[in-house]
């Protein structure tokens, strides 16, 4: 039953390196590691209770963690003054939701085109000029990263393919954050981004790795009618894709002067620290699966 059941056994999965992390913490003794861990105890039971639930459960959570991952970068980037803007963006985000929940496959792909048209019209309707640009471009990447990308984590819930899609690209890509960040407090050396100082080549490529060897061994569960190739993407999607998302929204707050997007999280920062990985590895994953193997749209 447990090998056979994603649900069931990621739920053991999460458990048991619940306990096998509290260990190596206790031994490296990392300086700060603590507080983040002790919010996963929240994040992950919330998360994993939404999805055994049900479609619907999970289709609101995601709603309701987009909504309020998108207010907090409309807050951090100034948008949140024009509140036609933002309204626009939560309209799209609960659209979008809704389609992937519905499985209407067509009208979720076609959403984002009709919310920034949307978006287009509200210079006219406001009959500004000033700073209009900056605006309009802001509230595109709110429709695109927290509306259209996120929403693929509902719409894999209904995937042909089962709930081992979801919970790999959730799981995992919250693991190689939380890898990236160890094995750089333990032998991490050269720093490589300015974007983000913090990264280390030596917690990249080993986060890297351990992925990689990670998604073949559970590859049975998650996805057994992929063939090892296809493993093998699956893990450099997370990989690659894990740090693409969360770069692009450090260049965000490097921009804007700001540390983290907010302090919902302790350790962790807001909701948008968390959710930044997830707006590439969702998408790519949830395409890329389906156009090679199938199970995406259902």
């Amino acid at each position: 039953m447990l090998a056979t059941d994603p649900l069931l056994f990621y739920t053991a999965a999460v458990a048991a390196t619940g306990v096998v992390a509290v260990v190596v913490l206790a031994v490296l003794r990392i300086p700060g590691a603590w507080v983040p861990f002790r919010t996963w105890f929240v994040i992950l039971p919330v998360a994993l209770g939404a999805m055994w639930l049900g479609h619907g459960a999970w289709a609101v959570f995601v709603t309701v963690v987009s909504v309020a991952g998108f207010g907090e970068f409309a807050r951090v980037t100034g948008l949140n003054r024009h509140t036609l803007f933002v309204l626009v963006v939560y309209g799209a985000i609960a659209a979008q939701n809704v389609f992937a929940f519905a499985g209407y496959y067509d009208w979720f792909m076609a959403t984002p085109m009709w919310a920034i048209l949307s978006l287009a019209l509200v210079p006219i309707v406001l009959r500004r000029t000033e700073g209009m640009l900056q605006w309009f471009a802001l509230a595109i990447v709110g429709v695109v990263f927290y509306g259209y990308f996120l929403a693929h984590l509902t719409y894999l819930y209904g995937s042909a393919a089962g709930l081992g899609l979801l919970l790999f690209v959730v799981l995992m890509t919250q693991l190689n954050d939380g890898l990236q960040y160890l094995y750089g407090k333990a032998v991490g050396r050269h720093r490589w981004t300015p974007i983000s100082p913090n990264k280390t080549v030596e917690g990249s490529l080993l986060a890297g790795v351990t992925v990689v060897i990670l998604t073949f061994l559970q590859a049975p569960v998650a996805f057994p009618e992929v063939p090892p190739q296809g493993v093998l993407i699956a893990g450099l999607i997370i990989a690659i894709g894990g740090q693409v998302g969360d770069l692009t929204m450090a260049n965000v707050k490097r921009n804007a002067g700001v540390k983290d997007f907010g302090t919902v999280l302790p350790g962790h920062g807001g909701l948008t620290d968390r959710l930044n990985s997830l707006m590439v590895t969702a998408p790519v994953f949830a395409h890329a699966m389906g156009y090679l193997y199938g199970g995406f749209p259902r």
